[in-house]
């Protein structure tokens, strides 16, 4: 039986939950691991965080400090470990049975970028560039955006985003936890240097998985970005919109067909012009090879003699 006095059942309890900041967080384990600050620059790493089953996401690293800016910074919760610290997602920990060695983060939150104003009943899924999921009371809104980004040379670039619908071929992601290699007989600096190395391999192999579907392996995908919407199946594009000029282009794989629908008229191609139609505002013509007819308001005229004979396709 375990006997426990007042006070040290009020320590416990006491213990029981903290609050913290978040310094990075590490998804390569089979569970997500946190690098944290909590009170009195109590610093852990490693913390198993204990996400919904069907949701997972990487919250962002701590952002440089930066003393001129005040505003929005995560509150300090004692400590030297966290005065000179930026802004960082913050969340709350449990330490279960009240020992501090088991702390496992049950929520946490980023006040940088979390969206604001939802109605009741209204959620999404978010990102720090606006991107989201949104389900509003009218509607279901798969949102994303271009937006201006520094790239590594320091220099401001457009970043253009798309938003994919498809329909993926893939194997399951490999689970198996990385064998620890052998180090027995060396010294303790080469054992560090050859498990780092393994670490680095495994990391590399999990952060390979293409979990959208390698584009091979794509069976049919809408696309849209800013300008354009496509429609594919596989790697090949069956059709578009182009935005600037207002056109829809639709056509096979095999390149059998193609039509064009844009504002002032309609083309429809088979292999290739010679076999064709096109209605615009003011005629319509049907060609195949070196015979033509072409209609307008003034009349009917063909490049051959007209003939009156039965359809052959009825």
């Amino acid at each position: 039986m375990n006997r426990n006095s007042m006070i040290e059942t009020a320590g416990r309890a006491m213990h029981l939950a903290a609050r913290f900041t978040l310094n990075k967080a590490a998804d390569n384990p089979m569970m997500q691991e946190l690098a944290l600050d909590m009170m009195n620059s109590d610093a852990r790493k490693a913390i198993e965080r204990i996400q919904s089953f069907g949701f997972t996401s990487t919250p962002l690293p701590r952002d440089e400090s930066n003393d001129k800016e005040k505003i929005g910074a995560a509150p300090s919760h004692g400590g030297d470990g966290e005065k000179n610290k930026g802004p960082a997602a913050e969340g709350i920990c449990l330490f279960l049975g009240g020992q501090r060695n088991h702390p496992v983060c049950i929520g946490i939150d980023d006040r940088r970028h979390r969206p604001m104003g939802l109605k009741p009943g209204e959620n999404s899924q978010y990102d720090d560039q606006g991107q989201m999921t949104l389900l509003r009371r009218n509607g279901l809104f798969l949102l994303s955006l271009d937006s201006e980004e520094k790239g590594k040379d320091g220099k401001t670039e457009k970043k253009e985003r798309m938003v994919s619908l498809r329909h993926v071929t893939k194997d399951k992601q490999d689970r198996t936890p990385m064998k620890k290699p052998s180090t027995k007989g060396m010294s303790p600096e080469a054992a560090a240097r050859v498990l780092e190395r393994a670490q680095e391999d495994d990391l590399k192999k999990k952060e390979a998985y293409v979990h959208e579907g390698e584009q091979e392996k794509v069976n049919t995908e809408v696309r849209c970005t800013a300008k354009r919407i496509e429609l594919r199946t596989g790697d090949k594009m069956v059709g578009h919109y182009d935005k600037a000029s207002d056109t829809w282009e639709l056509y096979g794989t095999g390149g059998n067909f193609k039509v064009i629908i844009a504002p002032d008229k309609v083309i429809g191609q088979y292999q290739n012009s010679n076999k064709s139609f096109m209605v615009d505002s003011s005629h319509t013509h049907i060609k195949f090879g070196g015979n033509a007819i072409f209609v307008d308001a003034a009349g009917c005229w063909s490049t051959l003699p007209i003939e009156i004979k039965p359809d052959p396709t009825l």
